[in-house]
């Protein structure tokens, strides 16, 4: 009986939304009247009331926050997750996108007085599906994290810009959960890499190209691939992978989130340093990944990168000829499937060699001295490492038009 009342009282508060066009910040009241008779969802009514007052005092220096963005946050913060938590995670994150954009979009509609571009809604509502889904599954303080995890990453890319058609969007995104699913089915990720990877298909293809998204997807699949590679072995050894190998949103987003900037950013100012950092950071992540899983099936003895000496297989720093050859070998990969498709001359071959051989190195590097002091974690180190990998990208490609 108390679940129900509760359920009840969220879905309440969800509807509010449609108070939006009519009272804006006055919605603040109701709100307030749940957060003080109820407190099962006091967190979230003031999460939500908070958006508003927020939206508020930015008006007051003329920053704009759109109100259908935290209308859309009401809905990823109440029906959606209402509808999701009946299914298993997997099923259920899809359930929470599906319900954020089929409520979400008409909803959009109304608060905006229909003033915006059909594929800009669907834009943004898959944005708020996708990362409430994903905010849902990992955080402790859902009604916090979820309201306002929504509406700043919907927010974030709520400015004009360019938008395919809304079957084309509509296409991609399935496109990306498609070989999400095909990964957590073939149990190289998690339910919770599968929505960050969608998150990052839809936003790469969409300010890059698809070209850019499929040499990201090399990098997933050679990962993926070698993570498998000798794995009985390297579990005896006590360095295998964890979970068999399965990919979290962490590995993802670490090794991701650089090239996907690089690829937002191409989008907006279209500049091509931004195309040369990209694939410098890619051929890092794929360096890295393949030195590391091939690295450690090698029969000779790691050496510590900063002193050179003998090292135990899996100890951070350590590299190996082995490791090294297969770090040149991807990071050779994603330069010839970037020559391949265009994205560059025959010079970004050179670069996302030497770019992403390099970025290897300095991930070892950190690994040898901030990780193994406890600095960094794993994937610290892995972010890091594709930013100097981007950085090198960028100044190769400022080499070459000084040359």
């Amino acid at each position: 009986m108390l679940m129900r009342r509760e359920h009840a009282t969220k879905l309440a508060i969800g509807s509010l939304a449609l108070l939006l066009p009519f009272a804006g910040i006055l919605t603040v009241v109701p709100l307030f009247v749940f957060a003080l008779f109820d407190s099962s969802s006091r967190l979230l009514s003031t999460s939500l009331a908070m958006l508003l007052i927020i939206r508020e005092i930015l008006g007051y220096f003329h920053i704009y926050l759109p109100l259908y963005v935290i209308a859309i946050s009401f809905v990823a913060s109440t029906f959606a997750p209402f509808a999701a938590k009946r299914f298993h995670a997997m099923t259920g994150s899809i359930i929470y996108v599906l319900i954020t954009v089929i409520l979400g979009f008409p909803l959009a509609t109304f608060v905006s007085m229909g003033n915006l571009a059909p594929e800009k809604i669907l834009f943004i509502c898959l944005l708020g599906g996708l990362s409430g889904a994903f905010l849902y599954n990992v955080s402790l303080k859902r009604d916090f994290t979820v309201p306002f995890g929504t509406c700043m990453a919907m927010w974030l890319f709520s400015f004009d810009h360019p938008l395919p058609a809304f079957e084309r969007i509509l296409i991609i995104c399935l496109f990306g959960l498609s070989l999400g699913l095909v990964a957590y089915w073939a149990k190289a990720a998690d339910s919770d890499a599968v929505l960050s990877e969608t998150l990052i298909s839809l936003l790469v293809i969409l300010f890059g190209g698809l070209s850019w998204f499929l040499l990201l997807l090399a990098f997933y699949l050679l990962g993926g691939g070698f993570t498998k590679y000798s794995y009985a072995y390297k579990r005896n050894l006590g360095i295998a992978q964890s979970q068999g190998g399965v990919r979290g949103y962490k590995n993802v987003y670490s090794n991701s989130l650089v090239p996907l900037s690089m690829a937002i950013c191409y989008g907006i100012y279209e500049n091509p340093i931004f195309v040369y950092a990209f694939i410098s950071s890619v051929a890092t992540a794929a360096g890295d990944t393949l030195a590391s899983e091939i690295g450690e099936t090698s029969k000779s003895k790691p050496i510590m990168i900063t002193s050179f000496r003998p090292v135990e297989p899996g100890i951070d720093g350590g590299v190996t000829f082995l490791g090294e050859a297969a770090a040149l070998f991807g990071s050779l990969i994603i330069g010839l499937l970037a020559t391949a498709m265009s994205m560059t001359g025959y010079a970004g071959i050179l670069i996302a060699t030497i770019g992403g051989f390099m970025g290897t190195n300095f991930d070892s590097l950190l690994g040898a001295t901030v990780q193994s002091h406890g600095k960094l974690t794993n994937n610290g180190v892995n972010l890091f490492a594709t930013l100097f990998g981007a950085l090198l990208g960028a100044g190769f490609w400022w080499i070459l038009q000084i040359i």
